[in-house]
């Protein structure tokens, strides 16, 4: 009997078609210009010598595709504890992972790679800021097989656990399944919950991707030094009809009416790539999520490396009964590495999330009293959204350019406005020290509340700026594997409560990662 995995492993022959599309695709993404110079020239001598070489190109991404799949090899170390990947063309790289740094193993598919019917294998380490290790193109039985074993080794167990469980024949590895696991429940996204999605979330995210959108189309243009007549016409139309205060005002409040709902249309677009056949199973030891149509990610999500919850809706998500659970991992300080950590399920009925929180918590919910930041809270935050009234009048005032039957209403309206806004999130926001949780909650617009167990916490930062002092005022974070919880502006008396996180971090024995 042979350990799964003992002996150095190729990924499947049709891998070299993923390694060919994603290295050719990245050098197109190089030569971008060039695709914008062959759609605008005339010149066609230009355009010959251009597909030539986008066909010299593609060859010579073909051979590197055939030795890259050659060189590329893994295997399991069970001596060493450790999983061993060698990849690299004109230099070798060798990659170790000790089993107990292997943070999660999850499935990522993009289009091709569901077309040849090929799964790419993740392996994410937890206190390290390069990138995921990767393994393009396996069968969906070797996939299976292997992130079953790297799973078991990276928990814990004793070595006669992990020897009863990965010593299966290697020629046999598709036979190579977990035991089948209990499902609890399921949850789907249908197409209708994609729709109330987009229809209700990201608006400034779609606004921002139309920008930047039209800002590279732009910026392209004017390094091909291309004319572009339809900006210069559409500036002549509108300069000609309306060119009077009333009619800019009108354009404004036009083209941000046809923003905003560009907008809501893009944001819809991008929530179904995103989170296209969602499927959230709960099953006797974890909660298995599968989504996405562009590049579709399974993976399985265990209680114990859930370092924060984040649940969070708005008040139209929550009239139909749609709330999102952020769950952030394990990872690095490293920004890239944060991000790949949080797991975001959008689309959960109220009852769905209650089962996600009893589930990671195994626990009934626990409540004490709300602790209220410091009202002087609302007063630093008026003073900060002013800046921008205080810049924008100086040029006003410098110049003459106003008319104070306009601006001042304008004016009053606006800090009338920042007053009342800030007063609401202020009212939002509070945190609540329980016997083993920490919650904190704020929102206006998107209300959110994030859960952090008390013996997962990792350190305690608290901060007095020197304009603090005389109030006696301080400034909390909490900090986790996973990311920090902040929160501002408590008095004193509040610090008795982190003797008590204090404690449960140095008696804990639980594992949390």
């Amino acid at each position: 009997m042979n350990k799964a995995f003992a002996k150095p492993q190729l990924q499947s022959k049709i891998g070299i078609l993923v390694i060919f599309t994603s290295s050719f695709y990245k050098v197109l993404k190089a030569v971008l210009i060039s695709f914008a110079y062959l759609l605008f020239s005339s010149n066609a001598k230009a355009k010959l010598y251009i597909l030539l070489g986008f066909g010299v190109v593609g060859l010579l991404s073909l051979i590197y595709s055939f030795f890259y799949y050659k060189k590329f090899k893994f295997h399991i170390d069970y001596e060493q504890k450790e999983f061993v990947l060698q990849k690299g063309v004109f230099s070798t790289e060798f990659i170790n992972i000790p089993f107990d740094k292997i943070q999660q193993v999850y499935f990522k598919r993009s289009i091709v790679q569901r077309i040849i019917n090929v799964y790419e294998v993740a392996i994410d380490t937890a206190g390290s800021s390069q990138k995921e290790v990767t393994i393009k193109a396996l069968s969906k039985e070797k996939a299976d097989a292997l992130r079953s074993i790297l799973m078991d080794l990276a928990a814990e167990k004793t070595t006669d656990e992990i020897e009863n469980n990965v010593e299966v024949e290697t020629d046999a590895v598709h036979t190579s399944k977990s035991k089948k696991k209990n499902v609890e429940w399921k949850h789907q996204l249908s197409i209708f919950d994609l729709l109330k999605l987009g229809l209700t979330s990201n608006y400034l995210r779609g606004i921002w991707l139309i920008f930047l959108f039209f800002g590279t189309i732009m910026n392209e243009l004017n390094q091909l030094k291309i004319e572009n007549t339809y900006v210069e016409d559409s500036a002549n139309y509108l300069a000609e009809n309306f060119s009077d205060s009333s009619g800019i005002i009108l354009v404004a409040f036009a083209a941000l009416i046809f923003t905003f709902l560009v907008g809501i249309v893009i944001s819809t677009i991008e929530i179904f790539i995103k989170y296209f056949n969602l499927t959230l199973t709960q099953t006797t030891s974890s909660l298995d999520l599968e989504m996405g149509l562009k590049t579709n990610t399974r993976t399985s999500l265990k209680p114990r490396r859930v370092q924060l919850l984040r649940l969070s809706t708005n008040p139209i998500q929550k009239r139909l009964d749609l709330y999102e659970a952020e769950v952030s991992l394990a990872s690095s300080a490293d920004n890239i590495q944060a991000q790949k950590g949080k797991i975001k399920i959008p689309g959960l009925a109220k009852e769905k999330l209650q089962k996600i929180k009893t589930f990671l918590y195994n626990r009934a919910e626990e409540t004490s009293e709300a602790i209220k930041p410091h009202r002087l809270l609302i007063v630093r935050r008026v003073m900060l959204s002013l800046i921008p009234v205080v810049i924008a009048f100086i040029p006003v005032v410098i110049f003459s350019w106003y008319e104070w039957q306009i601006i001042a209403p304008m004016v009053l309206i606006y800090v009338a406005l920042s007053v009342f806004l800030n007063k609401k999130y202020y009212d939002s926001v509070a945190i609540e020290f329980t016997e083993n949780f920490i919650i904190k909650k704020q929102g206006i617009w998107n209300q959110e509340t994030e859960i952090l167990e008390l013996f997962k916490l990792q350190s305690v930062t608290v901060k007095q700026p020197l304009w603090f002092k005389k109030r006696k005022l301080y400034n909390l974070e909490f900090h986790t594997a996973g990311g920090d919880l902040s929160f501002p502006l408590v008095h004193e008396e509040v610090l008795k409560n982190l003797n008590y996180s204090f404690y449960k971090i140095e008696t804990s024995t639980k594992a949390w990662m």
